[in-house]
C-alpha cells in the first residue's frame, strides 16, 4: 500500500509537469504510474482478497484509470483544438492577402491603360490640327478651294467623323497633300479602330475581373455568414450545456454565464455578471483558490480542482472546475474559461454505495463465523437440552444447567445478529400497518427512561411488505442510540410520510415505486462528521458497552427490505435518521400461526446427515431419546449411499434430515435431488447455521418438507419432525 501510495503521488507529479511543460514524457508517466498501481492492486488483491487494504487498492487503482483516461482524452482534445485553430487563422489571413494585392494589381493596371489611351488621341488630334494649320499657310490665297475641303475635313475629323476625304486630283504640292490628308485620315480610321477594339477588349476584361470579384465577395460574405452561424450554434452549445459555463477576467469579475450556472448556484445572469465571482467562493477557501488563480495565470495551462461553493441562498455545494486560460492576440493571458460540474449529490451516492460494498464484504465474514458459532451452540444446547430432560438431576444442578441454556440461547440471539446482514439472507416478510410495530418497539426500549416519544403518523399510513421482527429490530435500535444520546432526558420525534412514486426523494430511490419516509430525530449531543461516516461500520462504537453491531445490522436490514436509509447530525443539536421503506403493493393476508406443540407420534426410522461429528451426535442423541431409529452419514454422497443401502436391506426411512451446507462436500440442496430420484415422495427437512439463508426462507421452493435452524432445543426439533411426520402420514413399526 506504501507503493500504491507512493505511485499515486508520481501521478500527481508527472500531471502537474505536464501542465507547466506540456512535454509527452509527463503524460506517458503517468501512464506508467496507472500501470504500476493496478499491478499492485492485483497483488494486494490476491493477497488479502477480503481486506480493506484491498478494497483501498482496488478504489485507488480504478479512480487512477479514470484519471489516465481524463487526462488523455483532454490531451488529445486540447491538441486537435490548437491545431484547428492554427489552420483556421492562416488560411484567413492568406486569403486576405491575396484578395487585397489582387485588387490592387488589377486597378493599377486598368489606371495605366486608360492613361496610354487618353494620351495617344491627344497626340493623335495635335498633330492632325498642325498639319491643317501648316497646309493651310503653305496654300494660302493661291489654293483656296483645296485648303477649304481640307478645312471642312479637319472640322469633320474634329468632330469625331473620321471616314471624311479630300478630293483634290492636281499633281503638285496640293494634291499630294491631299493624298496624304487622305492617307492621314485612313490610318486615323485604323488607329481608331484599333483603339476601339482595345477598348472593347479592356471593357471585356474589366467586366470578367469585376464578376470574379463579385463573386469572391459573394463567397466572402457566405463564409462571414457560415461563421456568424458558427458563433451563434456554438452560443447555443453553451447555454444548453449540461455543465456550467463560466468566463472570469482577470480581476476575477463574470464576464459570462450560462443558464446551466444560473441553476446549479442560483444566481441569474443578471445578478451575477459584471460582479466579483467571490460571491460563489466560501471565505475559507479564497486563499487557495488565489494561489491556483495564480499559478493559472502564470503557466497559461488548463488546471483541474475541487472546492466548496456556496448559492444564492446560503447551501454549501461540492464542485468540480476545469479552468482554462484564455489568450488574447499578444499572447497575454486575458481571462479564464471555466467548466464548472456540480459533484455533491454524487458524491453523497458514492459515499453510500461504498458503505454498502463495505458491509457486503464483512456480511460474508460475518456469515461465516455465525455458521460455524451456530455449530459449536447446537452440540452445547442440545447437550444442556438433554440434560435438564433427566429426571434424576439434582435441582442445583438443574439450576446450573438452565443457567447455561439461558446464556446459549443469547449466544444464539447474537449469532442471528451477526447473520442478519450477512449476505444472502432474506427477510421473512407479510403485509403489516407499520404504526404499531414503530410504537409498540420505540415505547419498549424507553419504558422505564426519562426520554419520551412524540409520534406524528397518518391514520391512511400505507402498509408495508416486511419482516415485523426486523424492522423492530430497527427501530429499537435507532430509538436506543437517542436514549443513550440524551442522558438526561428529551423526547424523540417520529414521523411518517406517505410519498407517491415519482417524489424524486433519494437519487437511490426507484422512481416508479412507492415509499414510506419513517423520520425518528432526537435533540441529544449529536455526532462530529468523522463519527458520522463510521456509524454503520460494523462494530464500529463510541459507547463503552456497546457492541457496534446495531446500527450495522439496521442498514442491512434496510437494504434488504428494498429502502434506503440516512443520516443527518450536528454536535449538540441532535441526529435525525431518515428511513425509506418501499410501501405494499396489496394488501396481504396474514401469515397464520404456527401450533406451538404437535402430539407425540410414534417411531420412525430417520436418516440424518452433518459434517460437524459433535452436531451429528447431538442430532443423533435427541432424536433416540425420543425413541427414533437414526442412521448418520456425513456429506450427501455418503447420504445417499446409506440411504440406497437401507432400502435394499429392507429397513424403512420414513424421514431424512440434511445439512445445507457441507464444506467439501454435497450440501443439502444436491442431496434432496438425489434422495428424491431413488425416491420422490421421502420428506427431507433442512437444517442449516444459516438460518437467514434463502433456502430456509422458502425451503418448499427447493423440494424440502420442512426447516429447522442450529442451534436448535430438543422441543423445537421434535416439534419439526413431528410436524413433518405428521403431514406425510408415513410411519414404520419400530424395530425392537
Amino acid at each position: 500500500m506504501i507503493v500504491i501510495h507512493r505511485e499515486k503521488d508520481r501521478i500527481l507529479h508527472a500531471e502537474k509537469n505536464y501542465f507547466l511543460s506540456g512535454d509527452a514524457a509527463a503524460a506517458a508517466e503517468v501512464s506508467s504510474a496507472v500501470r504500476s498501481i493496478a499491478d499492485l492492486a492485483r497483488a494486494v488483491r490476491q493477497s488479502a482478497a477480503e481486506s480493506d487494504a484491498a478494497l483501498e487498492a482496488f478504489r485507488i487503482a480504478r479512480i487512477a484509470s479514470m484519471f489516465e483516461e481524463n487526462l488523455l482524452t483532454y490531451i488529445a482534445k486540447k491538441q486537435q483544438l490548437d491545431k484547428t485553430a492554427s489552420q483556421r487563422r492562416v488560411a484567413r489571413e492568406a486569403f486576405s492577402r491575396e484578395l487585397l494585392a489582387s485588387i490592387d494589381r488589377e486597378l493599377v493596371s486598368a489606371d495605366q491603360r486608360v492613361s496610354q489611351l487618353q494620351l495617344l488621341m491627344i497626340i493623335s488630334l495635335a498633330v492632325a490640327m498642325l498639319l491643317c494649320v501648316a497646309v493651310t499657310l503653305l496654300v494660302s490665297g493661291v489654293i483656296i478651294s483645296p485648303v477649304n475641303q481640307l478645312k471642312r475635313s479637319a472640322r469633320e475629323i474634329v468632330n469625331g467623323n473620321l471616314e471624311t476625304s479630300v478630293a483634290i486630283e492636281s499633281g503638285d504640292e496640293i494634291g499630294e497633300l491631299g493624298e496624304m490628308f487622305n492617307t492621314m485620315t485612313s490610318r486615323l480610321r485604323e488607329v481608331f479602330a484599333d483603339n476601339q477594339r482595345y477598348r472593347t477588349h479592356l471593357e471585356e476584361l474589366v467586366r470578367e475581373r469585376t464578376e470574379t470579384l463579385e463573386r469572391e465577395i459573394a463567397e466572402r460574405r457566405q463564409a462571414e455568414l457560415a461563421l456568424q452561424a458558427g458563433e451563434a450554434q456554438l452560443r447555443l452549445i453553451i447555454e444548453q450545456s449540461p455543465m456550467a459555463i463560466i468566463i472570469l477576467d482577470r480581476e476575477f469579475q463574470v464576464k459570462s454565464w450560462n443558464r446551466t450556472a444560473e441553476t446549479v448556484f442560483g444566481y441569474a445572469r443578471e445578478e451575477i455578471v459584471g460582479q466579483s465571482a467571490t460571491r460563489i467562493i466560501p471565505e475559507e477557501v479564497r486563499p487557495g483558490l488565489a494561489d491556483l488563480w495564480q499559478r493559472l495565470y502564470d503557466s497559461g495551462k488548463t488546471i483541474h480542482n475541487r472546492n466548496e461553493n456556496l448559492t444564492s441562498d446560503g447551501r454549501t455545494i461540492l464542485c468540480d472546475w476545469c479552468n482554462t486560460p484564455l489568450v488574447d492576440g499578444e499572447g497575454k493571458v486575458a481571462g479564464v474559461l471555466c467548466f464548472v460540474e456540480n459533484i455533491t449529490e454524487r458524491e453523497k451516492t458514492e459515499q453510500e454505495l461504498l458503505k454498502i460494498k463495505k458491509l457486503e464484504s464483512t456480511g460474508v465474514l460475518a456469515g461465516g463465523i455465525a455458521h460455524d458459532f451456530n455449530n459449536i451452540l447446537t452440540a452445547i444446547l442440545g447437550n444442556i437440552s438433554l440434560s435438564l430432560h433427566d429426571g434424576n438431576l439434582a435441582e442445583k444442578t438443574r439450576s446450573l444447567l438452565q443457567s447455561a441454556e439461558k446464556a446459549s440461547i443469547r449466544a444464539r440471539a447474537l449469532t442471528q445478529q451477526l447473520l442478519t446482514f450477512a449476505r444472502g439472507g432474506e427477510p421473512v416478510r407479510e403485509s403489516m400497518p407499520l404504526a404499531e410495530v414503530i410504537r409498540d418497539s420505540a415505547n419498549f426500549v424507553l419504558h422505564g427512561s426519562a426520554v419520551t416519544c412524540s409520534y406524528t403518523i397518518p391514520d391512511d399510513l400505507w402498509p408495508v411488505h416486511a419482516d415485523k421482527g426486523q424492522i423492530s429490530q430497527v427501530v429499537q435500535n435507532i430509538v436506543l442510540n437517542a436514549r443513550h444520546a440524551m442522558p438526561d432526558g428529551g423526547v424523540v420525534d417520529i414521523a411518517c410520510v406517505n410519498l407517491p412514486a415519482g417524489g424524486g426523494e433519494h437519487p437511490l430511490l426507484d422512481p416508479a415505486e412507492r415509499y414510506i419516509r419513517l423520520s425518528i430525530a432526537d435533540s441529544g449531543i449529536g455526532m462530529p462528521p468523522e463519527v458520522l461516516e463510521r456509524i454503520f461500520d460494523p462494530y464500529y462504537s463510541t459507547k463503552q458497552e456497546g457492541s457496534g453491531l446495531g446500527l450495522a445490522i439496521t442498514l442491512s436490514v434496510i437494504n434488504k427490505h428494498g429502502g434506503h436509509i440516512v443520516v443527518t447530525s450536528e454536535p449538540g443539536r441532535g441526529t435525525v435518521f431518515t428511513i425509506f421503506l418501499p410501501a405494499a403493493g396489496d394488501a396481504a393476508a396474514p401469515v397464520s400461526a404456527r401450533d406451538e406443540k404437535t402430539a407425540r407420534l410414534e417411531p420412525a426410522g430417520i436418516l440424518i446427515m452433518d459434517d460437524d461429528e459433535p452436531v451429528l451426535g447431538i442430532l443423533r442423541s435427541m432424536l433416540e431419546a425420543a425413541g427414533h431409529r437414526v442412521h448418520v452419514s456425513h456429506d450427501g454422497r455418503e447420504c445417499v449411499e446409506v440411504f440406497r443401502s437401507l432400502v435394499k436391506s429392507g429397513q424403512p426411512v420414513d424421514l431424512a434430515i440434511v445439512d445445507l451446507t457441507v464444506r467439501g462436500g454435497v450440501g443439502g440442496r444436491e442431496t434432496v435431488a438425489l434422495l428424491h430420484e431413488m425416491e420422490p415422495g421421502l420428506p427431507v427437512i433442512v437444517s442449516s447455521g444459516y438460518s437467514n439463508d434463502p433456502v430456509m426462507a422458502s425451503y418448499r421452493e427447493f423440494g424440502f418438507c420442512g426447516a429447522v435452524s442450529k442451534p436448535y432445543e430438543y422441543e423445537d426439533l421434535l416439534l419439526a419432525v413431528n410436524r413433518v411426520l405428521d403431514a406425510t402420514g408415513e410411519r414404520q413399526d419400530a424395530v425392537s
